[in-house]
């Protein structure tokens, strides 16, 4: 993992540590975990299937957050089945 994709993750980290009442962007559910949440979990397909790194060890805040998000009935009914969305990465990247 780059150097650079580890410190945007730490900075998720961070930004998810600065609201004490609720485990999201803002302390509670807002439009921006909408926004986040679908790029996060392509990240996290991504990183765990072709590099073998979990993006939230160690990250304790983006774990939760990510608890919590799956726990969203209507995120839940529209999450990316993961082996569909890494076949089409590695059809779109050309890796075998």
């Amino acid at each position: 993992m780059s150097d650079e994709a580890v410190a945007a993750l730490d900075k998720i980290e961070a930004a998810l540590s600065k609201f004490s009442d609720g485990p999201f962007f803002l302390g509670q559910f807002s439009l921006v975990d909408i926004a986040y949440v679908t790029i996060l979990e392509r990240v996290q397909i991504y990183y765990s299937h072709l590099r073998n790194y979990e993006i939230a060890k160690g990250r304790p805040n983006l774990e939760r957050y990510t608890e919590e998000m799956n726990m969203i009935e209507v995120y839940k009914q529209t999450q990316n089945v993961p082996l569909a969305l890494l076949d089409a990465a590695k059809r779109h990247l050309k890796i075998a």
